[in-house]
C-alpha cells in the first residue's frame, strides 16, 4: 500500500516537473527560433537589388554599368535572374559553383505560386525568396525605364542558413540531454524525499496495527480466564456462591484488569487528541503530593525512599496530567524495585528548565531495549510485568503527557539502577 502511494507521489512529481521543463524549453526554443528567423529574413531583405544601371553622359549616351554583389553580414548569398518561363538569364554570385548547379537550383525552387522556402544542396541549407520584377521601373529625366532587362521577369535571392539550422538543432539536442539529466536527478531526489515523506506515515500505520494487535492480545487473556471460570461456575450450578467464591474472584480480578486496560487506552487516546491546558503551577507541591500518596506502598515493600525537592519550582502545563506522569514514573520505580531496595526522587532547576528524575535500584534495563521503553505495550521483562499486572501503557502515557506539555523525557541505566528523567520549561 505504501509503495503504491510512494510510486503515485513519485509519478505525480515526475509528470509535473516534465510539463514545467518541456514548457520552459519550448518557450526558449520558440523565442530563439523566432529571433533567428527574423534575422534571416532581415538578411534576405538586405541582399542588394541586381539591376541594369545607366549613367547619363553629357551627350546623353548610355552605357551599362557592371553588376556588383556583396555578401551580407558574412553570410553566403547569391541571386538568380529568370525569364517568364523560369529559365536562368543571369547568375550573380561570388560562390564558386558550376553553372549547371545554379540551373538545377533554379529548377528545384522555381514556382511562381510559392514566394519563399528552404532548399538543401552542396551540403548546406539555403533560405530563398522569389521576387516579381515586372513592375520594377526607374525614372531617368522625363523617361520611365525598366529597372531590369526585358527578358528578366523574376529574381530568386538565396541566403545560406546552415549555421542557423545547426544552432537550432544543437539547441534542441542540448534540451534533450539536459532534460534527461534533470529528470534522472529529479527522479533520484524525488525518490529520496518520497521515501522520507512516506516513512512517518508507514511507521505510524505499523504502530497503529501493532497497537490494535497488542490490545487484542491483552484483552484476549483476561477474556479467556473469565470464560474458563464462567464455565466452571456453570458446571456446578447446584453449588453455593460461597463454595465457588474462588471462580468469582478470578472473574472479578480479570474484569478489573480489563477495565484498567480499557481506561488506560482511552486515557492515552484522549491525551493525544486534546491540547494541554497550559497554565503555571507549582510542580514542587505536585511531586510532594505524589510521594505522600505512595508512602504506604513504599513502606510495605521496605523500600528506602530519598527525596531532594527544590521548593517553589513553577512550570507551565496541565497540573493534573503532569501529576499523573509523576505518579506513573514513581509507581513504575516502586514496582521494579526489590524489597529493601532504594528509590531516589529529585527535582531541581537547570538553566530555564525544571528537571525531575526517579532512580530505582535493581536489575537495570538492557541498553538495546531503552529506545523502545516508551512504546505502547512494550515491556522489557514480560514475565515480571505479569507479576506486577502492568500492560506496558504507563510509560507511553507519561511520555505523551510530557511531550504535549512542551517537555522531553528519557531513560538511562547504570550498573545497579535505572533513572527516568523529564524536563519542563520553567514558567
Amino acid at each position: 500500500m505504501f509503495k503504491k502511494l510512494r510510486n503515485r507521489l513519485l509519478l505525480l512529481n515526475m509528470i509535473v516537473i516534465s510539463i514545467v521543463m518541456i514548457a520552459a524549453f519550448a518557450v526558449i526554443y520558440f523565442i530563439t527560433y523566432t529571433n533567428i528567423q527574423k534575422e534571416n529574413e532581415s538578411k534576405l531583405e538586405s541582399i542588394p537589388t541586381v539591376a541594369r544601371l545607366y549613367e547619363i553622359g553629357i551627350m546623353q549616351s548610355r552605357r551599362n554599368i557592371s553588376l556588383v554583389r556583396i555578401p551580407v553580414d558574412y553570410s553566403l548569398s547569391f541571386s538568380i535572374l529568370l525569364d517568364s518561363e523560369g529559365q536562368v538569364v543571369e547568375v550573380v554570385s561570388f560562390i564558386d559553383m558550376p553553372d549547371n548547379v545554379y540551373s538545377q537550383i533554379a529548377e528545384r525552387t522555381w514556382n511562381p505560386d510559392k514566394k519563399d522556402g528552404t532548399v538543401s544542396f552542396e551540403n548546406r541549407k539555403w533560405l530563398y525568396r522569389i521576387s516579381d520584377l515586372n513592375s520594377k521601373v526607374v525614372i531617368i529625366g522625363n523617361e520611365q525605364q525598366a529597372l531590369f532587362p526585358d527578358n528578366v521577369h523574376y529574381k530568386i535571392d538565396f541566403l545560406d542558413i546552415t549555421d542557423s539550422s545547426k544552432t537550432l538543432t544543437q539547441l534542441l539536442i542540448t534540451f534533450v540531454i539536459v532534460g534527461m539529466v534533470v529528470l534522472i536527478i529529479f527522479f533520484g531526489v524525488s525518490f529520496h524525499f518520497a521515501n522520507r515523506s512516506i516513512r512517518p506515515i508507514e511507521e505510524n500505520w505499523q504502530k497503529q496495527k501493532q497497537f490494535v494487535a497488542d490490545a487484542s492480545h491483552e484483552l484476549k487473556t483476561p477474556l479467556a480466564i473469565i470464560s474458563a471460570n464462567t464455565d466452571a461456575l456453570l458446571a456446578n450450578r447446584e453449588e453455593s456462591v460461597n463454595s465457588q467464591k474462588k471462580w468469582i474472584d478470578y472473574i472479578q480480578s480479570e474484569t478489573g484488569r480489563m477495565g484498567k486496560l480499557v481506561n488506560d487506552m482511552l486515557y492515552l487516546a484522549k491525551v493525544e487528541d486534546t491540547r494541554e491546558n497550559q497554565s503555571p503551577f507549582d510542580i514542587s507541591n505536585t511531586v510532594m503530593d505524589v510521594i505522600a500518596s505512595m508512602e504506604a506502598v513504599v513502606f510495605e515493600k521496605g523500600i528506602r525512599l530519598t527525596q531532594t525537592i527544590e521548593r517553589g519550582v513553577i512550570v507551565k502545563g496541565d497540573g493534573e496530567k503532569i501529576k499523573q506522569a509523576v505518579l506513573i514514573l514513581l509507581d513504575n520505580a516502586v514496582k521494579y524495585t526489590d524489597n529493601g531496595g532504594t528509590v531516589a526522587i529529585r527535582l531541581k532547576t537547570a538553566k530555564s528548565h525544571a528537571v525531575f528524575s526517579v532512580e530505582n535500584s535493581g536489575e537495570p534495563i538492557p541498553e538495546d531495549k531503552l529506545p523502545k521503553i516508551f512504546d505502547r505495550f512494550y515491556r522489557s521483562d514480560p514475565s515480571r510485568s505479569q507479576e506486577t499486572g502492568g500492560f506496558g501503557l504507563g510509560l507511553a502515557i507519561a511520555k505523551t503527557i510530557i511531550e504535549r506539555s512542551g517537555g522531553s523525557i528519557h531513560a538511562k541505566t547504570t550498573n545497579n539502577s535505572t533513572i527516568f528523567t523529564f524536563e519542563l520549561k520553567i514558567s
